[in-house]
């Protein structure tokens, strides 16, 4: 083989060194945006799914005890019937009102500061009028009970005033947009490329004496 022939020999073998490792590059590009495109998905979906924070709710409404297992897990066991607070029909019925109100399509809204701050206003007031016009049926039987009802509707309406939060002026549906365009345009390898809260609003207190929703020890008379 002449020197020539050599030559063409090296030159054909470079080129077929070259095209495995661009081969190799495209193909760890797009295995990059699969998986990034799959990242992103999974992303999305896990900020629009409220199963676990509507799970979470629930245990703390049964007032369960978080427990960690054998195996490293946070598992829940039911506390005793003397610490339970709400009955299982005041348990069901908070949790059937989140449902209108922890889901996607209040997240996706577009609301301004003002709207946000009139509906949850207008949500907390409901929310207290609702418990306290049914608090015997809820199971806050006695005074011990009763004594959880304030902290119960404040933090349920600052979770309900969150989840309105994530829509302001349509922060969550504009954040997911980006998340989706990012992972449309990335290049392939090689190829280069308020509401103020319910404690600092005095007209939440209804105004004179007598019951106030805000006052549990005004429920009984002892």
């Amino acid at each position: 083989m002449d020197e020539q022939e050599l030559a063409y020999f090296e030159q054909m073998e470079q080129q077929l060194k070259n095209a495995e490792q661009q081969n190799a590059q495209m193909s760890q590009g797009i295995a990059t945006t699969m998986f990034n495109s799959e990242y992103n998905d999974n992303l999305i979906k896990w900020q629009l799914d409220i199963k676990d924070e509507l799970e979470r709710i629930e245990h703390l409404l049964r007032k369960h005890i978080p427990k960690i297992n054998s195996k490293g897990e946070e598992v829940f066991e039911k506390s005793p019937k003397e610490n339970q607070l709400f009955n299982e029909v005041g348990v069901q019925e908070i949790l059937n009102i989140l449902a209108w109100y922890l889901n996607k399509n209040i997240i996706l809204s577009n609301f301004d500061e003002e709207q946000i701050n009139l509906r949850v206003k207008q949500f907390g007031w409901e929310l207290s009028n609702f418990i306290f016009t049914n608090y015997e049926t809820f199971g806050l039987d006695d005074q011990e009970k009763i004594k959880h009802y304030p902290m119960v509707v404040l933090n349920i309406v600052n979770t309900v005033e969150a989840a309105y939060n994530r829509a302001l002026r349509g922060g969550e549906r504009d954040s997911l947009r980006t998340a989706r365009t990012v992972t449309q345009s990335e290049p392939l390898g090689f190829l280069g490329g308020g509401y103020k809260g319910m404690s600092s609003n005095n007209n939440w207190q209804r105004k004179g004496g007598g019951v106030s929703l805000f006052k549990p020890s005004s429920w009984i008379k002892v």
